[in-house]
């Protein structure tokens, strides 16, 4: 690891009580003896760990740049693991700059994003998952995001990860061992418990996954897109749940030609509720585009509203909607429950298998049912203490291979074939997880990773 000294503004810009210059590396204590001076003016050649010092950052000619609070916390016991220095300065911008431009001359090096908690990560105070949580941490939008984040950072992720890759490095110990030495080894119960045990490492894999889609929801919120054919009341129903007139409501079809856009939230979480325009086969050129938008939408949102105008029979717009979004989660909102029921005995009957919310979107009867839908499956999982989530696609990603190479390998021992077959998927499964906590992660990755910080982190 390059041994240089490195130092950035670790406060937002702009002005602020205070503003926080941060060094790290062998010359951090040499570099803040160089600038600091006492209250009385006098160089100071001793500073403790973890204490306050109050005095005056100079100059190379002896000019106070500003009063300042400085603290001197040699490594390892650091963020970084190596001699960290931070001096904390009226929050002024120019002030913090002028500081941080004086280190520089003296031979430190600008940080580069994310390369204070990446030298934490390769110094071995942090794992990979931790130190991707602590911007899961700063970019936090709710407090249940904060929660996760917290136990994140603590390890608790990393925890379940390695205990599962341990548990596949004793299936290879086991597969290695009858091997080795078979005189030792019985197949048919060597081959039960290899099932078992890989049974076991899959039914854990999976219970990481089934969190990602929690995970997503806590950093991005949710994505709601409204669809159906025109004049259904998609417009009314975005209005309604936002609570203001963001969207124009007219009894021309069409009305709506571009994806709207509005945001609320549930238990701090933003919900983004997406617009559409109707779908319906058309020869307008600028209506054509916003069905093609509408089409994209649907496929990406997390939850789709397939909006039914229940005062008419189902159209056939209404049955290509349900179809085309049947592998996803979607409610089916009747819309114009004030006026008389249109729908047949067979169109009910098509739709006694969807999750049906009947409202009036003009006059809000019904909706509160509907908000409480969407209220629990945002909170389904979510607010579930005990449980740490998956973060990031990075991490889902990893956990999908890992869970690919066991299942490979549980195929391969039901099959009858010789342990030594399995020893492949069980090194890639250990591989994958051992990727996620940063045991095998490339510079290339970790470089990726970090640079997604703001300088001074």
């Amino acid at each position: 690891m390059e041994q240089t000294t490195i130092a950035a503004i670790a406060t937002a810009p702009g002005e602020s009580g205070i503003g926080i210059v941060r060094m790290s590396g062998p010359e951090s204590l040499a570099t803040l003896q160089r600038v600091f001076r006492t209250t009385r003016g006098r160089e100071k050649k001793s500073f403790a760990a973890r204490h306050l010092y109050l005095g005056y950052v100079v100059d190379e000619k002896e000019q106070m740049l500003d009063q300042v609070l400085v603290t001197y916390m040699p490594g390892p016991n650091s963020y970084t693991g190596e001699d960290v220095v931070e001096i904390n300065s009226h929050g002024g911008a120019l002030i913090t700059r002028e500081i941080l431009a004086l280190l520089l001359r003296l031979g430190v090096r600008l940080a580069e994003p994310g390369e204070f908690t990446q030298r934490a990560f390769l110094n071995g105070k942090l794992d990979l998952m931790q130190a991707e949580a602590v911007i899961d941490l700063i970019q936090a939008k709710s407090k249940t995001a904060l929660e996760q984040a917290g136990r994140l950072l603590r390890g608790e992720l990393s925890e379940r990860v390695l205990a599962i890759r341990e548990q596949i490095m004793g299936l290879l110990a086991t597969a290695a061992a009858s091997i080795d030495f078979p005189e030792h080894d019985i197949p048919e119960i060597t081959s039960r418990r290899m099932l078992e045990g890989l049974e076991e490492a899959i039914h854990q894999v999976e219970l990481l996954l089934s969190t990602s889609f929690a995970g997503r929801v806590l950093r991005e919120g949710l994505q709601v897109a409204i669809v159906g054919r025109p004049n259904v009341g998609k417009s009314s129903l975005l209005n309604a749940l936002v609570g203001k007139e963001r969207a124009i409501v007219t009894d021309i079809a069409g009305t709506t030609r571009d994806v709207i856009e509005e945001y609320f939230s549930v238990a701090g979480i933003p919900i983004r509720l997406l617009d559409t325009a109707g779908l319906r086969e058309t020869e307008d050129p600028v209506e054509r585009i916003g069905v093609s938008l509408a089409q994209q939408t649907m496929q990406e949102a997390d939850l789709v509203l397939v909006v039914i105008d229940q005062s008419r029979p189902l159209e056939r717009e209404d049955l290509t909607t349900l179809a085309a979004v049947k592998e996803q989660r979607r409610f089916v909102v009747l819309n114009k429950r004030d006026l008389p029921l249109g729908l047949s005995a067979a169109d009910e009957e098509r739709l006694a298998q969807e999750r049906v919310f009947r409202v009036a979107a003009i006059s809000g009867e019904g909706l509160d049912e509907l908000r409480a839908a969407i209220a629990d499956l945002v909170l389904q999982g979510i607010l579930q203490p005990d449980s740490p989530f998956v973060a990031n696609v990075r991490q889902e990603q990893l956990l999908r291979e890992a869970l690919g190479s066991l299942r490979a390998a549980e195929q391969t021992v039901a099959s009858g074939w010789p342990l030594d077959m399995v020893q492949i998927d069980l090194q890639a499964a250990a591989d994958r997880l051992g990727e996620m906590v940063g045991l095998k992660a490339s510079p290339g990755l970790a470089q990726e990773i970090f640079s997604r910080f703001c300088i001074g982190k």
